[in-house]
């Protein structure tokens, strides 16, 4: 569960900017918010983010997602300079700044990371107390003057001898100026290090209008669970597709002579790992090598069906859909994660593809039903129609603007408005900001 995110000298990011799930003093939609007694914390469920083309709503996402691929890679970009905000020389020679604070398996956690000239700086990992003391759970730094690292760790029994030790040969022999720390949790033996670790690998996804999913036909042919909820949302949305399913081909069908030394490899690999194996096509579609309950190898593909004249079902192959339907398939295992598994989902232009009056119902069933706790949607958008106390509180509502150059974020609360303002309209307006100044189109000589 995202909790905060802030990020500086990245990107259109220039000075610090925060973006958070923290709640307002609000009464409307209790349920879109997730309360910890004990932590006193209340938490959103979800945002959405408004912004003009090239404000730097996109840029937001990007920012996470680089803090979490640099995390789950276990090392930072070699080229991560050119990342830099170079609108400003001061910033510029600046760090690249993140911060994140967030939730995974009721421990909450701060980390942070800070970049320069292709190094990390520093990292460093606390357990959060709130109503206590913040506990170090790790911290190194990047000495530029004698270009060593110096590695503070702590245990649940606090820092003896053997941690100094494993501490000395993290610094001097594992780590280096991109490597992360915090992927080197199964060294450090500590429970919480590990569940921090995991709540990027699993417990955050992102997704890119480009971002396809590539591993649908697993969960479709595994889960029935998951099979009747993707069925239930396909055939509720009306897309012209009645059935969403896996169909198997025998690998003698599927794989041609020149594939042969592929097939047999496949084959024994089959055998041995006795589960199915991820078979990559050029387009980037991703099948399954199985072997099936006859027993018999095959390859699992995905595939849609539509209702002929006769009232016949017709097989279509995922590519043969509309870029609406295939974007829905992208997303549906993302809602998936959300509603089942606590798992902050981040849709950076949600819209793409889709039609208004069908975004809009995705996101009013997304927001109104939901996650007793941990699960969170957040996305960016240009869909006014979204904008709408039916749908999101008004502490959801994210704007994002740039100021010279440099992005800023803000939430709708900063303008307090009033409960019955159509805010769509109040938008469109530009009360807001976040929206495109279109200057005068007539002094456009096209000609």
């Amino acid at each position: 569960m995202l909790i905060r995110f802030v990020v500086s000298n990245f990107l259109s990011f220039g000075k610090e900017c925060e973006f958070n799930m923290l709640t307002a003093p609000l009464k409307t939609h209790p349920d879109h918010v997730y309360y910890n007694p004990t932590k006193r914390l209340k938490v959103l469920k979800g945002a959405a983010i408004y912004g003009a083309n090239g404000a730097g709503k996109s840029n937001l996402v990007k920012a996470i997602n680089m803090l979490r691929s640099a995390v789950v890679s276990g090392h930072i970009r070699p080229d991560m300079s050119r990342f830099k905000y170079k609108l400003d020389d001061e910033i510029s020679e600046r760090p690249i700044v993140f911060d994140v604070e967030y939730e995974w398996n009721k421990k909450f956690y701060a980390y942070h990371l800070e970049i320069q000239d292709d190094l990390v700086l520093e990292e460093s990992l606390y357990e959060l107390g709130f109503r206590q003391e913040d506990k170090i759970l790790f911290e190194r730094k990047y000495n530029a003057q004698t270009k060593k690292i110096n590695v503070v760790l702590r245990t649940g029994r606090g820092t003896d001898s053997k941690t100094k030790l494993l501490a000395s040969i993290l610094a001097d022999n594992i780590l280096d100026g991109t490597k992360l720390l915090l992927s080197s949790h199964n060294m450090l033996g500590s429970r919480k290090v590990t569940n921090a670790f995991q709540w990027f690998d699993v417990g955050l996804q992102i997704i890119f209008p480009s971002t396809v999913y590539h591993n649908i036909v697993r969960p479709l042919s595994l889960s029935g669970r998951f099979n009747a909820f993707a069925n239930n949302v396909m055939t509720s949305l009306d897309t012209g597709v009645v059935k969403v399913g896996v169909e198997e081909i025998p690998f003698d069908d599927f794989f041609t002579d020149a594939d042969a030394q592929y097939k047999k490899e496949l084959v024994a690999q089959l055998r041995e790992r006795k589960a199915d194996i991820p078979v990559l096509l050029k387009n980037g579609i991703t099948l399954a090598a199985s072997i099936n309950d006859s027993g018999n190898y095959v390859i699992k593909k995905p595939v849609t069906y539509h209702e002929s004249s006769s009232r016949s079902n017709v097989v279509f192959d995922i590519e043969e859909e509309s870029d609406g339907t295939q974007r829905l398939l992208d997303i549906i295992p993302a809602i998936d994660m959300y509603l089942n598994f606590n798992v902050t989902v981040i849709v950076d232009e949600v819209d793409e593809s889709l039609h208004p009056s069908l975004l809009k119902a995705i996101m009013h069933k997304i927001m109104n039903s939901g996650p007793a706790y941990g699960g969170q949607f957040i996305i960016t958008t240009h869909e006014s129609n979204l904008l709408d106390y039916d749908i999101y509180r008004q502490d959801e509502i994210w704007f994002v603007e740039k100021n010279n150059g440099s992005t800023e974020l803000y939430p709708l609360t900063d303008f307090k408005p009033r409960a019955d303002l159509q805010l769509q309209k109040g938008y469109l307006m530009g009360r807001f900001g976040a929206v495109p100044f279109l200057a005068n189109l007539k002094d456009l000589n096209w000609q």
